[in-house]
């Protein structure tokens, strides 16, 4: 337990990404409408093939090091230069979670309670679980996603009774509109997290089976999402589901057994509350190792981020309507920066060395 393995990549997929499109859908939702879980599907595709393409590149040049690749495909100085761009993102991810786990916490449970306090016990016991090592990442984020996973079964089956699948239906009424393409393009960056993981790619021992268990996780992974905005939709309808900031909050309000049993609410507390602390940790970790691979040592640099970061998320968490401005804005930061650079420079990265191994073949 004091290395990754290529077990805990299908876990470290499912701590990055599930989390951001289960929470705030509306984000993608109110571009594309009825049709938004159709364009959910197209980007759960690309997701799959875009982390299984990073990881062929990586096999096929036997390299896992991000900061390695970024540096030998664009060079010393403007490697570096993506690889800030790369971790500025990463800490925009770390007010991410904190921001939006304490707001949503704020606006539809805890209103009497400022959102600074539910960042303070947030924030520092996270930065307590990043100082402790690998050890602690592995456990949380094992312990962590088995309940969410559990959390999401159960709460399927309790929800069940309320969705309609008439709300689904028709798709593409006004044919292929111009917001479907942009909560494609949404969701995809939404999905984005998932390049979170790259810095964990060069710290598992056994790479033998990383892309069957990669693949695993990937499918987890999509199903969770089909099914999440899915059930948004056919609870609520599209035009109510869009007026909500939080839906999943709501809708586990609609269940009650018996007259008197209704604990929903507990089991998606579970979900974003463990959701985003998860995901906050791997991230955190995550810069970590970035600094570990490019030699950057200071004892207080983990103290800094976080004190920045509550700063911060305190701003950002203290208005919805600012917050979620923000995270559209975020959106695209993420599918530029988590999507589209890293498959420029990987193929760059993958070209070059191709190149220089045909160099070097000498002929018989």
């Amino acid at each position: 337990m004091d290395k990754f393995t290529s077990k805990h990549i299908a876990f470290l997929i499912l701590g990055t990404s599930v989390i951001s499109l289960k929470t705030y859908p509306a984000i993608y939702m109110r571009s594309g409408g009825k049709d938004s879980w159709v364009a959910v599907i197209i980007s759960s595709v690309l997701i799959i093939l875009y982390f299984l393409y990073i990881l062929s590149i990586c096999k096929k040049t036997n390299n896992y090091n991000i900061c390695d690749i970024y540096k030998k495909a664009l060079g010393n100085i403007l490697g570096t230069l993506f690889l800030i761009f790369f971790v500025i993102t990463l800490i925009m991810t770390l007010v991410e979670s904190s921001s939006v786990e304490a707001n949503s916490m704020h606006t539809n449970m805890l209103f009497l309670n400022p959102p600074w306090t539910l960042l303070a016990l947030f924030i520092f016991p996270a930065l307590y679980t990043v100082k402790k090592g690998k050890v602690s990442i592995i456990i949380v984020t094992l312990i962590g996603i088995t309940l969410i996973m559990f959390a999401g079964i159960n709460l399927s089956i309790l929800t069940a009774k309320y969705k309609k699948f008439k709300y689904l239906f028709p798709i593409f009424t006004n044919g292929v509109t111009l917001g479907f393409i942009f909560s494609l393009i949404k969701s995809f960056g939404m999905y984005g997290g998932i390049a979170i993981v790259f810095p964990y790619l060069n710290e598992i021992g056994d790479k033998v089976k990383l892309k069957r268990d990669s693949f695993i996780g990937l499918l987890i992974l999509v199903q969770m999402e089909i099914i999440a905005s899915t059930g948004i939709i056919m609870t609520f309808g599209i035009n109510r589901a869009n007026n909500i900031s939080y839906p999943k909050l709501i809708q586990t309000q609609l269940v009650s057994h018996f007259g008197f049993l209704e604990n929903g609410e507990l089991y998606v507390m579970l979900q974003i509350v463990g959701g985003w602390f998860v995901k906050y940790i791997i991230t955190f970790f995550a810069i970590v190792l970035i600094f570990k691979q490019l030699k950057i040592k200071n004892k207080y640099i983990d103290y800094i981020l976080t004190i920045v970061v509550f700063i911060i998320s305190y701003y950002c968490s203290k208005n919805l309507f600012t917050l979620f401005t923000l995270l559209d804005y975020y959106t695209y930061i993420c599918l530029i920066n988590f999507i589209v650079i890293p498959t420029i420079v990987f193929t760059i990265f993958y070209i070059r060395t191709k190149s220089t191994a045909s160099k070097n073949v000498k002929p018989a």
